[in-house]
């Protein structure tokens, strides 16, 4: 799987909004033609095409600019539940939500002889979190007013089922990882079989206080589900928060705390910050939830833990393999949440 499948580049520090790079006609010509028939905007012929990165290959994220507006395109080679995607950003707009909608969803790009998911949304005029109080209390604000609507999705029953799949997959996972811990042989891991057996004590300790069924923990409902800088965007007008990348949102039936661990993890603690400024942050976002945050630490962990299982179940059931520097980030993460237990 190429580096821009992984959120943005820089990860918890996506960095300026800058559409610049010039692509390949190739590329252009398929991504305009996937789209061509969906934006229904007087045709897209002529329209300027920019990448986020530079690249030959059409998996990234793009700026469509044309006359009657601007777009922001995504393409993957993960197809996932697009429409499913569609309708819970459709139904949180009407809810009031701050999001950015899926205008279109799931077209298909052929490329090589491989098929690839293209999307698009309106461009947000904005930028990523600045580190502030003021963006940390927009976000957790428009956070508490997303887990509110989503309480009353009307399509919860095939996100429980996607989720409950999913999970139940993960539990099956995790005991293939004890049992290769057991042998002392960790080629279920085939590429990263190293990276494995040197953190054999963590994936020990991850197969005992792991839960992939996110589901059995008290007020489960449908969330975000990945609360990262790279998923919030910040209103140049106002300063408002927008959420947005729902793809995880329809494999996922757990408690609004699954996001809120996101929130204070990726936003709070990633500066590795003083107990006082920590403690001043969980205020604003407290303040700015309107009301009181749960201990979060098993949370965060359990997200560490999840994701790193999630990561070899994309392995072993689509051959994509992440790069190890994606494996060593949720270590950190997991080992960080146990220096925080004051949230």
């Amino acid at each position: 799987m190429r580096a821009e499948e992984f959120a943005w580049p820089e990860g918890d520090r996506p960095g300026e909004l800058k559409f610049w790079h010039e692509v390949a006609v190739e590329v252009r010509e398929a991504i305009t033609q996937a789209l061509d028939s969906s934006l229904a905007l007087g045709g897209i012929h002529g329209a300027r095409l920019y990448g986020l990165n530079s690249s030959d290959e059409p998996v990234g994220r793009y700026q469509l600019i044309m006359p009657e507006g601007s777009w922001f395109v995504r393409v993957s080679s993960r197809f996932g539940h697009p429409k499913l995607e569609q309708a819970i950003t459709r139904y949180l707009v009407d809810y009031g939500v701050n999001v950015n909608p899926l205008i279109v969803a799931g077209k298909t790009l052929e490329w090589k002889g491989r098929p690839f998911r293209v999307d698009a949304r309106p461009m947000v005029d904005g930028r990523h979190f600045n580190g502030s109080s003021d963006d940390l209390g927009n976000l957790a604000s428009a956070l508490a007013t997303c887990h509110q609507a989503l309480k009353g999705f009307p399509m919860v029953s095939e996100i429980r089922g996607i989720a409950s799949a999913r999970y139940k997959r993960l539990e099956r996972i995790k005991e293939r990882i004890r049992d290769a811990i057991g042998d002392g042989s960790f080629e279920l891991f085939a590429e990263r079989a190293d990276w494995a057996s040197e953190h054999r004590d963590w994936l020990a300790e991850m197969t005992e206080c792991f839960t992939p069924d996110l589901a059995q923990y008290s007020g489960a409902q449908c969330v975000h589900g990945e609360v990262h800088p790279g998923n919030v965007l910040f209103r140049a007008d106002d300063g408002a928060a927008v959420l947005v990348d729902f793809e995880e949102s329809i494999h996922l039936f757990a408690p609004p705390a699954w996001d809120l661990a996101f929130l204070v993890q990726r936003f709070c603690l990633s500066d590795y910050p003083t107990k006082k400024t920590v403690d001043h942050r969980i205020t604003v976002i407290t303040e700015a939830y309107r009301s009181p945050l749960p201990s979060l630490v098993d949370m965060m962990r359990q997200a560490a833990w999840f994701t790193v299982v999630t990561q070899l179940d994309l392995q072993l059931s689509e051959g994509v393999v992440s790069p190890v520097s994606e494996y060593d980030k949720f270590v950190e993460l997991e080992r960080q949440a146990r220096c925080y237990p004051i949230v």
